[in-house]
């Protein structure tokens, strides 16, 4: 057998004002497909011969310019065109949160799947796994036989559920029948932040799923909590259930009408996860905690979710202190390319700096005036252990302030203890980091003496009530009191 694979990964972040171009995304081509997707162990278990098309990720940023995905979108079809006639089936990892500037109906992965569809019928199977945070429609479901996301938020099970879905596709080549996932819109409007799967109702909903998932007469089940970052009659959450055989098919639309009353009846159960404040008390808190190390979110300022990196908000409310408390305070990052491109970029250690941080994008990321000296310059790495260079950062401690800053050309989220490694930060040397994350990641979360998702304005700010949306489908909670 031989299956096609590729991937495409995108959280467009409408409220990020920079396009996510072409030079935004990583090109995988060839075996780093496969290695990528998790299923190279499998495939040789099976005798499968894997194909690869193209992997393109952006992970989160801006609209994706339509010149871009026109481009990805091109690649993705020739290589459809060249091995339709001896592909026996195709596995995708489509991240599900796209939104393409100028492209009909705006979503690239329904674009992917729709034109895909259009090279090779409706009836080579196709497995599409994705992220929680990805948007659904009855017509995505029609055309794709197999749809799972993630479990878990932060994604813990990345790799488990793309085997498992992998396996699923495995078993529907060996024994062929036609069934397509049942497909359920579910009226609520959440961001991730209110949707951790280590708390509830998250935690029941899941084991609702895997229950379900263990029925003989369901091949997998999902909920997905959809995107909310950008405005779409696609945005919101999402109930799938792929029934094993095509006679199963009136049991799977019992079960994701169970799944969908279920979630619904506690839609008022979600919830901040961990401790979430307004802007000064989540700071005060921090300042005031005996233990450490504690962390702060930015969560306003998110990059993990196609926020700039670059606000100066939190950096303002910092130096504006009279007390510190005694504590040694790290911003892991804030990113200003203009800056490093044209001042840090032949600056050394021990070099004296004096400099305005802040990309002027908006008040939240106004000028601040700094004096210095770079005591470390290192790597910018994205989180997932993800071994590709993205940057580099310049961490300058501040004169007269107990206070350090990592400067640099290229967002990340400080969300792992190798990044700082590879940054050159001795992070344990501080008592309060504060990063650009919405929730904070398992790692950090595990050393943390205590942290708080502080509720600061920016491109992911986390009070969906106070987001403007025209094309979504209504009523849709919590927009509206239903």
């Amino acid at each position: 057998m031989k299956i096609l694979i590729g991937g495409f990964i995108a959280e467009s972040n409408a409220y990020t004002p920079q396009p996510c171009e072409i030079q935004h995304f990583t090109i995988l081509t060839g075996e780093a497909i496969a290695k990528r997707l998790y299923v190279e162990e499998i495939a040789k278990e099976e005798g499968i011969e894997l194909i690869p098309a193209y992997f393109a990720s952006g992970a989160g940023a801006g609209r994706v310019a339509y010149d871009t995905f026109d481009y990805i979108q091109k690649q993705f079809l020739h290589a459809v065109k060249k091995h339709q006639h001896e592909i026996d089936g195709m596995f995708f990892f489509f991240h599900g949160a796209s939104n393409v500037i100028d492209l009909e109906g705006g979503s690239g992965d329904h674009s992917l799947v729709r034109e895909i569809r259009k090279v090779v019928g409706p009836y080579v199977p196709l497995a599409m796994v994705m992220d929680p945070h990805g948007n659904l429609s009855q017509e995505q479901a029609d055309n794709c036989n197999i749809i799972r996301t993630f479990r878990h938020s932060p994604h813990t099970d990345r790799k488990e559920a793309h085997q498992i879905v992998f396996r699923c596709l495995v078993d529907l080549l060996k024994e062929r029948r036609e069934i397509h996932p049942v497909y359920r819109k579910v009226p609520i409007l959440l961001g991730g932040e209110r949707c951790v799967s280590t708390d509830e109702p998250l935690v029941s909903i899941n084991c609702l799923l895997n229950e379900i998932e263990a029925d003989p007469r369901i091949m997998c089940c999902s909920y997905h909590i959809g995107y909310l970052r950008h405005d779409s009659d696609k945005c919101g959450a999402s109930v799938i259930v792929v029934p094993y055989r095509s006679e199963d098919k009136e049991y799977a639309e019992k079960k994701a009408d169970e799944i969908y009353n279920y979630v619904w009846e506690r839609r008022r159960e979600f919830h901040f996860t961990g401790y979430a404040d307004e802007p000064d008390a989540a700071l005060e808190a921090m300042l005031k905690h005996e233990g450490c190390p504690c962390f702060l979110t930015d969560s306003g300022d998110n990059v993990t979710a196609g926020a700039s990196g670059c606000n100066t908000y939190v950096l303002r409310q910092v130096l504006n202190l009279k007390d510190f408390h005694g504590k040694n305070i790290l911003f892991a990052e804030i990113t200003d390319k203009k800056l490093c491109d044209q001042y840090f970029f032949d600056k050394n250690i021990n070099d004296h700096v004096e400099f305005e941080i802040g990309a002027e994008i908006d008040h939240l990321s106004s000028k601040v005036s700094l004096k210095g000296t770079i005591i470390s310059k290192g790597e910018l790495h994205n989180h997932y252990h993800d071994a590709t260079v993205v940057g580099t950062g310049w961490t300058v401690k501040l004169d007269n302030f107990p206070v350090t800053v990592i400067v640099g050309n290229y967002p990340i989220s400080f969300a792992e203890r190798i990044q700082y490694q590879w940054a050159n930060v001795e992070m344990d040397q501080y008592d309060l980091i504060i990063v650009k994350q919405g929730y904070l990641y398992p790692e950090l979360k595990a050393m943390a003496s205590h942290y708080v998702m502080s509720l600061t304005d920016g491109a992911c700010m986390q009070r969906t009530e106070r987001l403007v949306y025209k094309k979504v489908q209504r009523p849709i909670y919590p927009l509206d009191n239903i």
